[in-house]
């Protein structure tokens, strides 16, 4: 499963990540297993202690990545972003995409 449309999908959690944070680091982790593509991406923007800053902040993330979500979810995977628990704190932005899913997808 993984390879074109996957390569677009992780653009779109990269270019993100870095719109929202244009820092010197970005990590990408792709994972596959039990038939599901997930893919992390943390960057090093830090959760606003400020609850209307903290709420533009992700009013923001969830718009720039709102194609990436309904594709995830006519395919029946999931995403999501919270603080990331790697040091150094950031954000981590995350998608599952299950190969059954994505396979109906294509074939709609």
């Amino acid at each position: 499963m993984p390879g074109p449309r996957s390569r677009v999908w992780a653009k779109e959690l990269i270019a993100t990540a870095r719109q929202l944070d244009p820092g010197p680091s970005l990590y990408l982790a792709v994972r596959f297993r039990d038939d599901i593509l997930r893919l992390s991406v943390y960057d090093g923007h830090a959760p606003h202690p400020h609850p209307r800053l903290a709420a533009h902040c992700e009013a923001r993330r969830r718009a720039s990545l709102r194609v990436m979500a309904a594709v995830v979810r006519d395919c029946g995977g999931s995403w999501g972003f919270g603080e990331s628990r790697e040091p150094g704190g950031g954000t981590r932005t995350w998608a599952g995409l299950p190969r059954a899913g994505a396979a109906g997808y294509l074939n709609e």
